[in-house]
């Protein structure tokens, strides 16, 4: 995972960035679209990248947007700001 070592580096704390994937629900309803999501995200002490226990990669940061943790699953394009 390309973003792993750039979250564990403690002068990287607090980057932004825009994350794209395609969450299972949005607003609660299931995406049975498959429609993919932006949104503005931040790196903290709590981001980071894990495997679940079905075996999927997952990647949780603080949304912006949404002024809360979010999960991004198997795959994500991440864009970093500044």
């Amino acid at each position: 995972m390309g973003i792993f070592p750039y979250i564990k580096r403690k002068e990287n704390m607090k980057a932004k960035f825009n994350i794209i994937y395609v969450p299972e629900k949005i607003n609660g309803k299931e995406n049975i679209d498959k429609k993919s999501v932006c949104r503005s995200g931040m790196l903290d002490e709590k981001s980071r990248v894990f495997t679940t226990t079905s075996g999927e990669i997952a990647f949780c940061y603080f949304d912006l947007d949404k002024n809360n943790y979010r999960t991004a699953k198997n795959k994500w394009t991440i864009n970093l700001q500044g």
